[in-house]
């Protein structure tokens, strides 16, 4: 593991320092502390995210060292630390917006090389809509509004909180998002368990639901050489996820109080959870299910009656589980070997 210096700048509305204040392993600086290669290098992070440096040039900046296997994870860790702080710090300035930009470095503190922080991944895109001809189509989401019933209203709630999810950038808030989605559409009580929903749509039917599908459906799921193996871990995954959802929201916890994997398998659950959870009940309103009692009742046909059903589950669902449970048995034993290799050492 290498150790890292990671620098990032506050929001454009957020604060202007004179000086350095540190707050344990996190310091908060002013503008001024940079030398003219930092400040080039923040320039590079701004361009590569298409953001005008000027606009940020004078907020403050904050910074922490941390120890990680590559940059990804070290300038994760550092958000869990900045987050604590900034926390701390929103209630002084209540006025301003204490929260990072995307805008930072992070210097290998090992060999010295520092590198802008670059835009990672997907982001939103500018989307181009072509009419073929004036008249306005009646589309989804006009037939939406026109309906005045319980699903129709629980659709619209479900697709504000996954909307704000989609734009989180803390994981623990994101699946907090998407699970208060899939809350939205289908919890008819406080005691109500929607995991098994979940799980359901995510392509692994349990209890009651097993015996109401096809045997062809059945069939052809359990093909997939990896099927039994996430049908089994996901039902204890949704339930951490639940359980997750209580603790954080009750009892106040943060992301910084998880591990990061498990909080990357959590987050993707739940976008696939909630969404393919969204495209049934869209598919009910279309066919005239106005209730959520209504729905469950015909939960398994509609299920099974999605497009490319098997294909979305093997190839979509099962690939992007077994990338993160991948990825993540990679890094353990990375960490065992270097351990071992320390042990030897002294």
């Amino acid at each position: 593991m290498a150790r890292y210096l990671v620098v990032k700048i506050l929001d454009t509305q957020s604060i202007v320092l004179p000086s350095t204040l540190v707050y344990g392993s996190v310091e908060l600086r002013s503008h001024t502390a940079e030398s003219e290669s930092e400040v080039a290098i923040l320039r590079e992070s701004a361009k590569s995210q298409r953001l005008e440096f000027d606009n940020y040039s004078i907020c403050a900046r904050i910074a922490t060292i941390v120890e990680g296997d590559n940059i990804n994870d070290a300038v994760d860790m550092a958000e869990d630390r900045f987050s604590e702080i900034l926390d701390l710090k929103s209630i002084e300035f209540s006025i301003s917006s204490i929260k990072t930009s995307n805008i930072g470095y992070i210097k290998n503190l090992d060999d010295g090389k520092a590198s802008p922080i670059e835009k990672q991944g997907f982001s939103s895109s500018l989307s181009f809509v072509v009419h073929h001809d004036n008249i306005q189509c009646f589309d989804l989401a006009n037939y939406v509004l026109s309906q005045n019933n319980d699903l129709s209203s629980r659709y619209l709630r479900s697709l504000h909180w996954a909307r704000n999810a989609k734009h989180e950038k803390n994981k623990q808030i994101k699946v907090l998002f998407y699970w208060f989605s899939v809350e939205a559409l289908f919890k008819e009580s406080e005691s109500d368990n929607i995991g098994g929903l979940i799980r359901l749509f995510l392509g692994f039917p349990n209890g009651k639901n097993l015996k109401e599908l096809s045997i062809s459906t059945l069939d052809a799921l359990n093909s997939h050489p990896r099927y039994d193996y996430w049908g089994k871990k996901l039902k204890n995954i949704v339930e951490e996820i639940r359980v997750f959802r209580n603790n954080s929201v009750h009892s106040g916890f943060r992301s910084v109080d998880f591990p990061k994997n498990k909080l990357e398998l959590y987050e993707k659950v739940m976008v696939y959870g909630s969404s393919r959870s969204q495209g049934a009940v869209q598919v009910a309103l279309i066919n005239n299910i106005t209730t959520v009692s209504e729905f469950k009742e015909y939960v398994c046909a509609i299920f099974e009656n999605r497009a490319n059903l098997v294909n979305d589950i093997h190839n979509n669902i099962i690939f992007t589980l077994d990338e993160i449970d991948t990825n993540h048995l990679v890094n353990q034993r990375n960490s065992n070997f270097i351990l071992k290799v320390k042990l030897k050492k002294s």
